[in-house]
């Protein structure tokens, strides 16, 4: 499981790299405030294997593979479940309002691969 995590030798957040800010850190940073770090470690509390991925700019997404193409990805606000490599959408699920904490939405993804009847596989690198 990859979670964004601040580079060893910083000194300063986010620390200045080539002139630019460190792209490890802002990564990290970027996970931390939209919650895929803590989503991610819940998941992964609940036996469910995940990683975290950059999926455009510095947006963050919990990813969990359910199949040789198929997957999820998740934040905050939700998650989506895709069939394929090509993005081909199956269903976009919102957490409901009484689900705010990352233990409650992780649950509320397990629930749904459950109903669904998909499995978590082990990720690769």
């Amino acid at each position: 499981m990859t979670i964004p995590a601040t580079c060893p030798d910083f000194v300063s957040h986010p620390h200045i790299v080539e002139g630019r800010n460190c792209y490890t850190c802002q990564c990290s940073a970027s996970s931390q405030e939209q919650g895929t770090s803590v989503l991610a470690l819940e998941l992964q509390a609940l036996g469910i294997p995940c990683d975290v991925h950059q999926t455009g700019g510095f947006t963050m997404c919990v990813y969990i593979k359910t199949g040789d193409e198929s997957y999820i990805y998740a934040n905050n606000e939700g998650f989506s479940l895709y069939k394929d490599a090509e993005c081909e959408g199956w269903a976009n699920c919102f957490f409901a309002e009484s689900e705010t904490t990352p233990e409650q939405k992780a649950k509320a993804i397990q629930i749904t691969m459950k109903t669904a009847n998909l499995q978590a596989k082990e990720l690769t690198k």
